[in-house]
């Protein structure tokens, strides 16, 4: 230990001898430290950790996939929900687990300090923090008996980070009474630090017992949700009992889930034998759901894994970098190493000193990438478009991400330092104490090191430029994209009076008086609403009868609806190509109409004309009443990646259930600028009545393209980095070769050599140092693209503009790096070289 504290205050004082060489070192190692700590905080907060609950390993989460008949209320596309009655059941009848528990994640509106605001609730059943094992901060949780009869438990558990945010961690507020949707009720007590929910990603605000649904949730029919089969909304986590393992309890499910699907069945409408036998083999899949579920933990997985793997990358060219610049510096000392060892130092004890001088500038360099991965961490989160997510996820440095930081630096201080200090001490001692200017030569071998370093800096680095040109190319051709809507001048938000309190003929007319108000202000073009916001990843589909199509067996009969206001395709540019639009008139207790796209056409009538033709909602047995009044164009609905879909739209003034409902304004102007006025009109509406995701429709597309342009924004950034990082490395040897060769070019200048020929002399070695690194990296890249492929749109793996862009760039870069050092060798004195040493 005393040994290790020498070496460590000798080092220390060896470095600050050369403060230019040690800054040069610990910034680049913090940058590559840095943005490895910062990609690594993100994925292990969405993909590595676990909840902070009881034993989390013990968790499943169960899954139920297969032939399903009724509608499906899915919070994320990671699992298929169970309906509340086949949830009781599991809950009851299995004996495998120790706690089954459900949720359904909603928006409501709550009453606090003297206005109405939107929050993110959670439906849970009785038993979930029982089963999750929490306890509160203050007051008690729910238990069984607050979740038993629909509508009598008007109880509120509180999370922490809305507790903290809207009462100041104020303990009185337990026993209060809070107005959620226009309900009164009462806060019982406040969920543990640090648990948001187990949807990750997401942050609760408030927890309502299962049986309020009909508060939470006043727009779904009755009888449709609670004890309804034919309804799959709830996420389901179990905890597994002492000793069973998944295995076990798969099996002894297998044997009741098969009994539950006999009950179920009959309240199904499946007519075909083939869908009943197919309904009747499905099986439940339980999942490790000690991570919890997440939508954001779906769609950000693999881009997390390919960004970590690139700024896996920049740190093996920063370590290439610092162990040039290392190698550079031992140069300097051959004659201090062969006075130790002459002195009787054995070549260990010079090689752990010289490791330490490399760890102690790693760590160093370690300790100040922490902070420059909590500010590229808080960037990153303050960039999400997910409004909870940074409240659920933080740029913080915990003690997991520090042991990273810290194993990462020491790894990497070995990394980049063994092998100088492996060759800074193969010495011939002789030879080097009597050679003064020993320290310049440093021998071939050190040399020939270094270009592999820089070789291998170029191939990294090429590697690094092509994914930016790919994934940057991919960006392009998304945004290239028509929507089949005109997004400019258009400004989008949302409203949800059903969760004020309003019925449904009140909905209705707020709608109406809303898009009426909003039409009459100044700088509004047109307006018009609908149900399913447009590039939010949202969508709905209900099976349909066609008059006149006979279906075949098992053939999807449920193209993708939308319940739109009158105006609604003139608002939003769509084409219409045929019939008319939506008007005031069709609403509630009219003719049902309906307006179809080009694909549903195609499909259904083979290009025949569709107009005063009818369908129905529903199987072969039901009414077809609903008549086409119109045809629009095919256009993007949910996101931009989606291929042409069958669609139906609805008017939604037909509708009964009007609850969360998107307005669209067209502008005269910039659509920034009628914001203001918008929220004026609904507040002199409704001043109760809360605006959300108010946005233009540029920016919503822009969000709706988050992680592909997070990506692509990361890996230029990375990629340019690296193509630094290695022009600097090429730069450093060009010169130390220039160095080297001093006396040659001084001779070859005095016997009459041109200056354009020592230039081109130089620059050779440079493009063959370049074009090997592209040889060998060029492969790289392809195998690259071919991981990253299923990333892309509109593109492949052999993307020929992103493999000679890359190319090019680092070429380039190459070149000016090379420049320079060639530059200087023609600027040498012949009879000052002659005299070099």
């Amino acid at each position: 230990m005393g040994n290790l504290i020498t070496d460590l205050r000798y080092a220390f004082r060896a470095l600050a001898k050369q403060p230019g060489f040690a800054l040069v070192v610990v910034i680049t190692l913090a940058l590559g430290i840095g943005t490895n700590t910062a990609i690594f905080s993100l994925m292990d907060q969405l993909i590595l950790r676990l909840l902070p609950v009881a034993e989390p390993e013990r968790l499943v989460l169960v899954d139920a996939p297969g032939t399903f008949s009724g509608s499906t209320h899915n919070h994320s596309n990671t699992l298929t929900p169970l309906s509340h009655p086949m949830f009781e059941q599991l809950r009851d009848r299995n004996d495998v687990f120790s706690g089954v528990l459900a949720h359904f994640t909603a928006e409501v509106h709550v009453f606090v300090k003297g206005r109405t605001e939107a929050a993110n609730g959670d439906l849970v059943s009785g038993t979930f923090f029982d089963t999750l094992g929490l306890k509160p901060v203050v007051g008690r949780l729910f238990g069984p008996a607050d979740d038993r009869v629909p509508g009598a438990h008007p109880l509120v558990v509180l999370g922490h980070g809305y507790w903290t945010r809207r009462f100041a961690a104020d303990p009185g507020i337990v026993g209060q009474t809070l107005s959620l949707n226009n309900q009164p009720m009462t806060v019982i007590g406040v969920a543990p630090a640090g648990f948001h929910g187990v949807e990750v990603g997401e942050s609760v605000d408030l927890y309502v017992p299962l049986m309020m649904q009909a508060q939470v949730l006043p727009t779904w029919r009755t009888g449709r949700g609670l004890g309804d089969w034919r309804t799959r909304w709830l996420t389901v986590l179990a905890r597994l009992k002492p000793g069973v393992s998944p295995e076990q309890a798969k099996a002894r499910l297998d044997v009741l889930y098969r009994q539950l699907l006999d009950e179920d069945v009959a309240h199904s409408e499946i007519r075909s034998e083939r869908q009943r036998k197919a309904f009747l083999e499905k099986k439940l899949v339980l999942l490790p759901g000690g991570r919890g579920s997440s939508e954001l933990r779906a769609e950000a997985r693999t881009p997390l894994l390919v960004l970590m793997g690139m700024v896996g990358l920049v740190l093996l060219i920063a370590c290439a970098n610092v162990a040039n610049l290392l190698l550079a510096r031992a140069s300097t000392r051959h004659r201090e190493m062969a006075l130790r060892l002459a002195l009787g130092a054995s070549r260990g004890r010079l090689v752990r000193q010289l490791l330490v001088e490399s760890v102690a500038l790693s760590l160093v360099g370690g300790v100040l990438g922490i902070a420059v991965a909590v500010w590229t961490g808080g960037l990153l989160l303050r960039a999400l478009p997910f409004e909870q997510a940074p409240r659920a996820l933080s740029a913080d440095v915990d003690p997991r991400v520090a042991l990273f930081a810290f194993a990462l630096s020491l790894v990497t201080g070995l990394l980049f330092g063994l092998a100088p200090a492996w060759q800074s001490t193969r010495l011939e001692l002789a030879h080097t104490l009597k050679n003064e200017a020993g320290s310049l030569a440093g021998g071939p071998a050190h040399f020939h090191f270094r270009k592999v370093l820089v070789v291998a800096q170029v191939a990294l680095s090429l590697l690094l430029l092509i994914g930016c040109g790919l994934f940057t190319r991919s960006l392009a051709n998304l945004r290239a994209l028509n929507p089949g809507f005109e997004p400019d001048r258009l400004l989008a938000f949302s409203v949800d009076p059903s969760l004020n309190g309003y019925d449904a003929s009140r909905r209705a007319a707020l709608v109406q008086k809303l898009q009426d108000e909003i039409a009459a202000e100044p700088g509004t073009a047109a307006v018009s609403e609908c149900r399913e916001a447009l590039m939010t990843d949202s969508n709905s589909s209900s099976t349909i009868t066609v008059d006149g199509y006979v279906a075949k067996e098992d053939e999807n009969m449920n193209p993708n609806f939308n319940h739109v206001g009158p105006g609604f395709f003139a608002t939003l540019g769509i084409p219409l190509l045929a019939g008319r639009e939506f008007d005031a008139d069709d609403r509630s207790g009219t003719t049902k109409v309906a307006i179809v796209n080009e694909s549903f056409v195609r499909y259904y009538y083979r290009d025949k004309d569709p107009l005063g033709r009818h369908f129905g909602l529903g199987g072969p047995d039901d009414k077809a009443d609903i008549e086409i009044v119109g045809v629009v164009r095919d256009g993007k609905a949910a996101s931009l990646r989606e291929g042409p879909l069958r669609f139906v739209y609805i008017p939604l003034l037909q509708q009964n259930d009007i609850g969360f409902t998107t307005f669209y304004v067209r502008s005269r102007t910039a659509p920034e600028a009628l914001g203001a006025q918008v929220r004026q009109v609904v507040e002199r509406v409704d001043p109760t009545l809360p605006v959300t995701g108010m946005k233009t429709m540029r920016a919503q597309i822009g969000e709706s393209l988050f992680v592909e342009r997070m990506v692509a924004v990361l890996s230029a950034a990375f990629g340019l980095l690296a193509t630094l990082l290695a022009a600097l490395g090429l730069y450093g040897v060009m010169s130390y070769a220039v160095s080297l060769r001093t006396r040659e070019i001084g001779i070859r200048v005095a016997l009459g050599a041109q200056r354009r020929t020592v230039l081109l002399m130089v620059l050779r070695e440079v493009a063959l140092l370049a074009l090997v690194g592209v040889a060998i990296g060029l492969p790289g890249g392809y195998g690259l693209g071919r991981i990253i492929e299923a990333q892309l749109f509109g593109l492949t793996a052999r993307d020929p503009l992103s493999f000679v862009a890359a190319t090019f760039t680092l070429l380039t870069a190459a070149f000016l790096a090379g420049y320079l050092p060639a530059a200087r060798a023609t600027r040498v004195d012949p009879m000052v070289a002659l005299r070099y040493e």
